[in-house]
C-alpha cells in the first residue's frame, strides 16, 4: 500500500545529543552508545546503515564490510528505538568515476544478485529480522523492476537503495537524479502489484527532493546534506530550499525554531560564526519540511504540496522526476 507517513534520518552528531529527532548510524558506530549508554529512553529513533562502500576504510579494505560483520555490529546497536537495519548493499564497482548506470548490465545484475543473497542470509540469521531492509545499489528502471520483483517473490517486503552520488563529476549529476527516480518509478509499478512494500532511500536526500520522495511512496530516507553543508561548506538552507554561504549573507529573517529565539542581527552573526548554529538551523528547515509532508499525507494533499515546492525550487530535472513518478504512482 502507499506510504502513509514519511520519516527523515539526519546524520548523527554527538554535539547535538540533546536533540531528539531521528538519526542515521553507520553499522560500526561506537560513539552513539558512548553518548547515550543504556539510556534508551533518551535516545532518538534511528536507522542503522550498512556503511558507505566508497568511504574510508571500506574503499581500501572491503573485507571490513561483509554481511556477517555488518549484522553482528548492527545488532550491538539495536534497541527499542531502532527502526531499521540496512543489509549489505553490494556495489558494481568501488570506483566513483563511472555512474552506476553506465556499467555493463551483467555487472549491475551480478551486484544486485549478491545484495539479494546478503539480504536473505541476514533474514535467516538476524535476531530481529523484522527490522531488515534489503539494501541494493540500483542504476536503472529495468534493474529495479528485476530485483524488486525477485526480492518480493522470496518474501522480502522492505527495500533500501543507495541514492548517494556515485559519480563525482558534475556533468552526470542531473542524469544521476533522473536514474534515481527511475528506480522509484519501478518501485511504484511493483507496489501497485504487490501492495505491501516499504522503501527507504539512503543518501542523496537533499531538502529540495523530500516532497518528491514522499510523493513516490518512499516511507523513509536518510541524508547528510543538512549537517554537511553547515559544517564543511558553511552554508545555510533557505525556506525555498536554496543553499547560501553564511558569510555572504547581508541580512537574515527565518522563522525556524533555531533562529526565532534570537533577534535577526544575533541570528545572522551566529550563522556566520558558528558551524553548530548553521547545522541546527539546517536541521530545523528539514524538520519543518518533513512536518508539512506528513500533514499533506494525512490530508491527501501531497501532490499539491509537491507541485508548490517544485515551483519554489525551479529546477527542470526535478519536474522531470515528478512527471516520471506521476505516471507510475500507486493509486491504491
Amino acid at each position: 500500500m502507499p506510504a502513509t507517513s514519511f520519516l527523515f534520518y539526519r546524520t548523527f552528531l554527538p554535539a547535538l545529543s540533546e536533540l531528539d529527532d531521528a538519526v542515521v548510524l553507520s553499522f560500526d558506530n561506537k560513539t552513539f552508545l558512548r553518548v547515550y549508554g543504556t539510556n534508551v529512553q533518551g535516545m532518538p529513533e534511528h536507522f542503522i546503515h550498512s556503511g558507505n562502500f566508497f568511504a574510508l576504510p571500506y574503499s581500501k579494505r572491503p573485507e571490513l564490510r561483509t554481511k556477517e560483520r555488518i549484522l553482528a555490529l548492527q545488532e550491538r546497536l539495536v534497541n527499542a528505538k531502532t527502526n531499521g537495519l540496512m543489509t549489505l548493499n553490494v556495489p558494481v564497482s568501488y570506483g566513483l568515476k563511472t555512474p552506476i548506470w553506465q556499467y555493463d548490465t551483467k555487472d549491475r545484475l551480478r551486484a544486485l544478485e549478491e545484495g539479494l543473497k546478503a539480504a536473505l542470509w541476514a533474514k535467516e540469521n538476524a535476531k530481529h529480522p523484522d527490522l531488515l531492509y534489503a539494501g541494493f545499489e540500483i542504476g536503472t528502471y529495468d534493474d529495479a523492476m528485476y530485483i524488486f520483483n525477485k526480492a518480493s517473490d522470496v518474501g522480502l517486503t522492505r527495500f533500501a537503495a543507495g541514492f548517494g552520488l556515485f559519480s563525482r563529476f558534475i556533468q552526470f549529476r542531473n542524469e544521476d537524479k533522473l536514474k534515481q527516480f527511475e528506480v522509484l518509478a519501478a518501485f511504484n509499478h511493483v507496489l501497485n502489484e504487490r501492495g505491501t512494500i516499504e522503501f527507504h532511500v539512503s543518501g542523496g536526500s537533499a531538502l529540495n527532493i523530500l516532497e518528491l520522495l514522499a510523493y513516490a511512496n518512499v516511507s523513509s530516507a536518510d541524508g547528510s546534506s543538512a549537517v554537511l553543508t553547515g559544517l564543511a561548506y558553511g552554508s545555510v538552507l533557505t525556506a525555498s530550499g536554496s543553499l547560501i554561504r553564511a558569510n555572504k549573507l547581508k541580512e537574515w529573517g527565518c522563522d525556524c525554531e533555531s533562529c526565532s529565539g534570537s533577534d535577526k542581527h544575533t541570528a545572522l552573526n551566529q550563522l556566520k560564526s558558528s558551524p553548530e548554529a548553521r547545522v541546527r538551523h539546517n536541521i530545523c528547515r528539514v524538520r519543518l519540511s518533513e512536518a508539512r509532508i506528513n500533514e499533506a499525507l494525512r490530508e491527501n494533499t501531497l501532490a499539491e504540496l509537491t507541485e508548490r515546492r517544485l515551483k519554489e525550487y525551479d529546477k527542470k530535472e526535478l519536474w522531470r522526476c515528478y512527471t516520471m513518478i506521476r505516471k507510475t504512482k500507486s493509486r491504491m
